[in-house]
C-alpha cells in the first residue's frame, strides 16, 4: 500500500500489519463477518499486537491536547488503512475511538464502540463508552441486521451532524483512512487483473481505456492521500476552524472516490470480479458501507462553510503556507 502520508514508525507498523494480514483468510460471503469461522481468531491477533489500544493514552477534550498525540494518531491510521487495503473488516478502528474517548482505563480485550461508531458492530460490543466518556460494560445481543459489508449493525435513526469536537474529528480522520485504504487496495487489485489477464493476445492494460480508466482511478486516490495528508496537518497543528474544513473536504472527497472506486473496479474485472476467488468484494463493500456511515446527506459540513471568498480561502490555504 502507499505509504507516502505516514511517517516513518507509522509506515514501519503497516508494513508489520501488511505481514500478519497476508496469511488471514477472507470471510465468507453471505454470513454476519462477526459469525464467520476466523473473525474471533484474527480479532485476538489484533488485540494481541496492541493495535486496539494505540490511542489509550490520547486526549480528545480539546484540540490542543490532541495535537500532543500526532504519533499515536498516525500510527492508529497505519493500522486502520492497512487493514482496509487488505479487505480485512475488524472493529478495530471503531475500538481505536472509543477507548481514545473513554474517561476510564478500559481492560484490553473487548469490542469497544460509542456513539461514533453509528451502529456498526455495536451488536457484538460488550462495552460501550458515552459521548462524556463514561465507560459501560453489557452483553452482546443477537441480531440479524448488518451493513452492506455484513458487519453487525444496530439501526439507529441517522444523526443531524457528526459533531464538531475533537473526538468527532478523530473519528472521521480514521474512516477516511479507512476508505483510503480499501481505495486502494481495490485499484492495485485491479491493476494486478487487467495486467494479467490476456484476451485477443494481449493483456488488458494494453488496450487505450482499460490504461485511462486505471489511471484516472489513481489520480483520484492520489487526491484523496493529498486531502488527507492536509486533514493530518492540521490535526496536528492547525486552529479548529481550519481542522473542521479539512475534515469536511477529505470526508466529501472520500465518499466521492469510495462511490468512482468500487463501480469501476468491478467494472474493469467483468464477471470475474463479483465472484469469491476476486475478493474484490471485501474492498468495494467496505467502501459502499464506510461512504455511508453516519450520513444523512453526502454534503456533510457543506452548509456550515463561508461563504465569503476570503474566509474560504483562508480556510483552504495548505497548513505552513499562511502568513506568521
Amino acid at each position: 500500500m502507499s505509504t507516502t502520508i505516514l511517517t516513518d514508525e507509522a509506515a514501519q507498523l503497516a508494513a508489520t500489519v501488511t505481514d500478519v494480514v497476508a496469511t488471514w483468510h477472507p470471510p465468507a460471503a453471505g454470513r454476519l463477518i462477526s459469525d464467520t469461522e476466523h473473525f474471533q481468531d484474527q480479532w485476538k491477533v489484533a488485540e494481541e499486537l496492541g493495535w486496539t489500544t494505540i490511542l489509550d493514552d490520547a486526549d480528545c477534550t480539546s484540540f490542543e491536547t490532541l495535537a500532543q498525540s500526532a504519533e499515536l494518531i498516525d500510527a492508529a491510521a497505519a493500522v486502520t488503512r492497512t487493514l482496509a487495503h487488505a479487505g480485512a473488516a475488524l472493529p478495530v478502528r471503531q475500538t481505536l475511538v472509543a477507548r481514545a474517548l473513554a474517561s476510564q482505563p478500559i481492560a484490553t480485550g473487548p469490542i469497544v464502540v460509542s456513539p461514533h461508531s453509528f451502529g456498526v458492530w455495536d451488536p457484538i460490543a460488550t462495552v460501550f463508552v458515552d459521548g462524556d466518556g463514561t465507560a459501560h460494560e453489557r452483553t452482546a445481543q443477537e441480531t440479524a441486521d448488518r451493513d452492506i459489508a455484513a458487519r453487525p449493525l444496530h439501526r439507529t435513526d441517522p444523526p443531524k451532524d457528526l459533531g464538531d469536537g475533537p473526538d468527532s474529528v478523530l473519528a472521521q480522520f480514521l474512516l477516511v483512512q479507512e476508505i483510503a485504504g480499501a481505495a486502494h487496495g481495490a485499484i492495485e487489485q485491479a491493476r494486478a487483473y487487467v495486467s494479467s489477464r490476456v484476451q485477443f493476445g494481449r493483456p488488458l492494460i494494453k488496450l487505450p481505456a482499460v490504461a485511462q480508466e486505471l489511471g484516472r482511478l489513481t489520480i483520484a486516490q492520489l487526491q484523496l492521500d493529498e486531502a488527507i495528508a492536509e486533514f493530518a496537518r492540521r490535526l496536528h497543528t492547525a486552529s479548529a476552524d481550519r481542522i473542521l474544513f479539512a475534515a469536511t473536504v477529505a470526508r466529501a472527497l472520500a465518499c466521492d472516490v469510495a462511490s468512482d472506486v468500487a463501480a469501476q473496479t468491478h467494472q474493469l474485472h467483468g464477471a470475474l470480479g463479483l465472484t469469491a476467488d476476486a475478493t474484490l468484494r471485501h474492498r468495494t463493500l467496505l467502501l459502499w458501507a464506510d461512504r455511508d456511515e453516519g450520513l444523512h446527506h453526502r454534503g456533510w459540513g457543506v452548509d456550515t462553510l463561508p461563504n465569503c471568498e476570503v474566509d474560504l480561502w483562508s480556510l483552504s490555504q495548505p497548513e505552513g503556507t499562511l502568513p506568521a
